[in-house]
């Protein structure tokens, strides 16, 4: 008898393994973090078997923490990092480490775009705004810089067809929701872009045909059984990009929602019909886990990276008072950063660590502060840090609500920020419009299984399987004097920034940076 379902949610610094029943009630977690390696600055690379290796092992942990019983677990979906991708030889062996999604290796390549396509034009074709962060201008800079890699590989996948079919997938295929971060798609289609892949010389035999999510695409094999603790047959399915999979996770299957996923990186995505007219370039558009349907995307590359950036960097003391105390150093992080001052006495944090994205997609940008007096002191600092980023997402649902031409009925929350009550009140706080939260925070994965309970017919289809599964809680209400305040800062917050871009500052330190360090 069937009583639970799976997801699985591979990211880029950990990999979380959940069970839910039915409802959508969470039975249990397994989670295993990793790390990505940095070869060269803006560099992003990773050993995609650590991917692997931590799925089985927070599949074992849930499994073991939940004595749930592998037989009553109806199908298994997953979500992958968008993006990121490994060239593989005919035998499935990576070729070398994945080129991750936040990886900024490519600026010579996205010149020779803007050159070659123009930017207008590859926006109308791909739905993305022109950036080296896609992985269009990554896949030339393999075919231009390395050449011999270029020819030896089989395929390029994404992490998600190269996780299934180490799960006991029969297929490979992959699917518009996982593209979103390609760059390569035509958007009409919902297809790899002819015109685009022949403009680098990609070989499109070269890439993973594209077919919808929640679609079916094996079971689990007694090989992958050994390794994860799941039933051996249990159906597995193809479930989508990480923030297409939180859409369904949230519940963001029809115009007018938006949810905001803040992770490693934030993301806020929000289903359309079709997509809109957007002359500045500011946002996204690409194919929804929902099969036939679109959404428009906003990125902030680096999030809660950031905060676990201070707590690696700065946060000793609070590593060895939570140690002392059996807390989590985030916990203690997070008192200091709520007993400072809204908007930090001016301090302003900048949280550009891997470029800034939407809405001006400056591939040079990098973090930085300012505004520090002797005033301030570790707890204004790493609230600092936390408002910086909810600064960044501020531009973005700006950039969204003039595509969408009216607000968003509703802003929902997701993601590890999600958990932090300092962090959803700020971000109401900041947009200065009510957000709401959800009874599973962690709708990466809830998506997922989702998409693969409707994929392997636990539900007879998306819409059933999200009333199902799908709850909202608390409605938190914006404190509109801490509004005003945090608006006067993020008025300074986007000076800032677009100054240092027009006067060619990042480029310049970029170019510095390279010539005695890249």
């Amino acid at each position: 008898m069937i009583k639970y379902v799976a997801g699985i949610d591979a990211g880029t610094t950990g990999s979380t393994v959940m069970i839910f029943d039915l409802e959508g009630n969470l039975i249990g977690t397994g989670y295993r973090e990793y790390s990505c390696k940095h070869p060269h600055p803006g560099w992003v690379e990773q050993d995609i078997n650590d991917l692997w290796k931590g799925i089985c092992e927070a599949s074992k942990e849930v499994l073991v923490r939940t004595e749930v019983d592998p037989k009553e677990i109806g199908s298994l979906g997953i979500s992958s990092q968008r993006g990121t991708f490994v060239p593989i030889d005919k035998d499935w062996t990576p070729l070398c480490d994945s080129i991750v999604w936040s990886d900024g290796r490519a600026g010579e390549e996205v010149k020779w775009i803007e050159e070659n396509i123009g930017r207008d034009h590859y926006h109308e074709v791909s739905g993305d705004p022109l950036s080296g962060m896609w992985a269009y201008a990554k896949y030339k800079w393999v075919i231009d810089k390395r050449p011999e890699l270029y020819k030896k590989a089989w395929k390029f996948v994404n992490g998600q067809e190269w996780l299934l079919h180490n799960l006991g997938s029969e297929e490979l295929f992959t699917d518009p929701s996982s593209l979103a971060l390609n760059g390569m798609l035509d958007v009409k289609t919902l297809d790899w872009s002819d015109e685009l892949l022949k403009a680098i010389g990609l070989d499109k035999d070269k890439l993973p045909p594209v077919k919808t999510s929640m679609t079916q695409v094996g079971v689990i094999s007694k090989m992958a059984s050994e390794l994860t603790g799941f039933a051996a047959g249990m159906p597995i399915c193809c479930g989508g990009g990480d923030q297409q999979c939180a859409a369904i996770g949230s519940g963001v299957i029809r115009e007018g929602l938006a949810e905001i996923t803040i992770g490693t990186a934030a993301v806020m995505v929000a289903h359309v019909d079709s997509p809109k007219p957007d002359v500045n370039h500011t946002v996204l558009f690409g194919g929804h886990a929902m099969p036939n349907k679109w959404d428009m995307e906003a990125l902030t590359f680096a999030a809660g990276v950031t905060l676990r950036w201070w707590r690696d960097t700065y946060g000793q003391p609070e590593k060895e008072a939570a140690k002392a105390l059996g807390l989590d150093p985030y916990e203690l992080i997070t008192l200091e950063a709520e007993n400072a001052p809204v908007g930090c006495k001016g301090y302003l944090f900048m949280p550009f660590f891997n470029s800034q994205v939407s809405p001006y997609y400056h591939d040079n940008a990098t973090g930085g502060s300012l505004g520090l007096t002797l005033a301030h002191d570790r707890g204004t600092m790493a609230r600092g840090v936390m408002e910086g980023v909810i600064y960044e997402l501020r531009m973005s649902v700006e950039a969204m609500e003039n595509v969408l031409g009216r607000p968003f009925e509703a802003i929902r929350l997701s993601g590890g920020g999600a958990k932090s009550k300092l962090w959803c009140q700020m971000q109401a706080d900041v947009y200065g419009r009510p957000v709401e939260k959800l009874n599973v925070s962690d709708c990466t994965t809830l998506g997922a299984a989702i998409l693969g309970a409707a994929g392997a017919g636990v539900f007879g289809s998306i819409e059933e399987a999200v009333d199902k599964m799908v709850h909202t809680f608390g409605i938190i209400e914006p404190n509109m004097e801490n509004h005003k305040i945090y608006t006067d800062m993020y008025n300074i917050f986007k000076d800032t920034f677009l100054a240092l871009k027009d006067a060619n500052i990042y480029n310049k330190l970029a170019a510095v940076t390279t010539k005695y360090w890249g």
